[in-house]
């Protein structure tokens, strides 16, 4: 079972500039979700292939309903009010810049009809929207992987006056999966649908805006990191998504 929870949620909080009482939080965080994680496996294995062949889900609950021990609902209380500050300044170095992100990115590109025999579905045709005339630099599979299968895929762009953009599209209809997100850390819409909005910048003129959301079928990613004004990637990250079908 690929048993996701809140993952993105989480992104970008590990930073090594934390305080002693932060870095408790995350440890906590990561303690719950590991034995979640272990938790689930061992559902997996008594229940047997009936399990493997349930429909997965996509959930937003409320905190108050997160199966989870009071430090770690404080980590997110804490989220939540980093997030009513708005963009987050980060410590120089957490962003990597333009060309050492080139210089690791994957470089392969594969056909939509090799794709298709690999994901659950389709790729998420991303002609519509301003990526469809970006360049391509390559991709790789993502999210739960069985051999040359996988339940996701992301692809990178290099999109001018915005930076490098990754698209990530994680199928959550596969079997076994299941995803929840905390309904007080969505701050933004997409298509009326919730979705996470979260912008950071450092002093040394770099920035990231990461957007993520649920359409019917799949949860999508957008990360743009640059040179430049954040405002600017997040505006055209939810210029994108909101161009993607579905």
């Amino acid at each position: 079972m690929k048993f996701l929870t809140i993952p993105f949620l989480i992104t970008g909080l590990l930073s090594s500039a934390q305080s002693h009482s932060a870095q408790d939080e995350v440890d906590a965080v990561g303690k719950w979700l590991n034995e979640r994680t272990m938790r689930a496996a061992l559902e997996d294995s008594s229940a047997g292939a009936r399990r493997a062949e349930l429909e997965g889900t996509y959930r937003i609950i409320r905190l108050s309903e997160l199966d989870a021990p009071e430090d770690v609902k404080q980590h997110f209380r804490a989220e939540m009010a980093r997030n009513g500050a708005g963009v987050k300044r980060v410590p120089n170095g957490e962003i990597p810049s333009q060309a050492s992100m080139i210089s690791s990115l994957p470089k392969t590109v594969r056909s939509n009809a090799e794709l298709r025999g690999r994901l659950p579905s389709p790729p998420t045709d991303l002609q519509g929207t301003m990526l469809g005339a970006a360049e391509l630099i390559g991709m790789k599979p993502s999210g739960a992987l069985d051999g040359l299968k996988s339940s996701g895929l992301t692809r990178f762009y290099r999109l001018n006056g915005v930076g490098i953009v990754e698209f990530n599209e994680d199928d959550y209809r596969t079997p076994g999966t299941s995803i929840e997100v905390i309904a007080e850390l969505q701050n933004a819409r997409i298509k009326s649908t919730p979705a996470k909005l979260e912008k950071v910048f450092d002093d040394q003129g770099r920035s990231r805006a990461t957007l993520v959301w649920a359409g019917d079928n799949k949860v999508y990613t957008l990360i743009a990191t640059g040179e430049g004004d954040v405002e600017r990637k997040a505006t055209v990250l939810q210029q994108i998504a909101a161009a993607v079908k579905d």
